[in-house]
């Protein structure tokens, strides 16, 4: 009786660490479907996620700086969009190949990462399209950042691409405006930026950054 105790509870035991062993493998997979397999960044359900938690935490730190009662560990008062779409992808492509094409997208990526802070998040839209999520930064704080992305863009060079150099057009946006009124629908958010970066697209010239106001 003693020995098929035993055999039960190693029994139990080893279903126990097989059933660990898969809610970890599990969310190991969702982890990655929130990820772009070309750049590492975020994919377009990736950083949805995440930007909606900081819009929903700038409503109620709102009321933490209104005189709340309610303590935050974390409080910000203010979540910039940048909406980015890179230049000359399509000529790249035509005159060099796909492969060529996916080696602009990446060393886009790179310096993205490298010219953001830590705190915020970056992700992939989808093709040659790019969104930023500044964590606590009002609108003229998110155009200063724009413009560094722009300017480390122009620097970056294409080995074995003449002719292409690296830009981008910027539709910029602040999720509280000047006047304390706050877009709390990220997806009203991207498409006011998604707007201001086709009229970026529209100027004369590479590079423009267009704010939405």
């Amino acid at each position: 009786m003693d020995k098929k105790i035993f055999e039960l509870k190693s029994e139990i035991l080893r279903l126990k660490k097989m059933s660990e062993n898969q809610e970890k493998e599990i969310e190991k997979l969702k982890s990655l479907a929130d990820y772009d397999f070309l750049t590492g960044l975020y994919n377009r359900q990736g950083f949805l996620r995440e930007a909606e938690r900081f819009v929903d935490l700038l409503k109620d730190s709102e009321k933490f700086f209104k005189g709340g009662r309610e303590r935050r560990k974390f409080a910000i008062r203010n979540f910039s969009i940048i909406f980015i779409d890179l230049d000359n992808l399509k000529k790249l492509n035509d005159r060099y190949g796909h492969k060529a094409g996916d080696k602009y997208i990446k060393i886009s990526a790179d310096i993205f990462k490298k010219t953001l802070r830590d705190i915020d998040i970056v992700g992939r839209w989808g093709g040659d399209e790019f969104v930023v999520g500044l964590i606590d930064t009002d609108i003229n704080e998110a155009e200063a950042v724009a413009k560094k992305i722009k300017t480390a863009l122009s620097r970056a060079k294409l080995k074995g691409m003449p002719g292409i150099k690296p830009s981008a057009s910027f539709g910029v946006i602040a999720a509280k405006n000047q006047e304390g009124k706050i877009i709390a629908d990220m997806i009203k958010l991207l498409e006011k930026s998604d707007k201001a970066m086709y009229l970026a697209k529209k100027k004369e010239g590479k590079g423009a950054i267009v704010i939405f106001r």
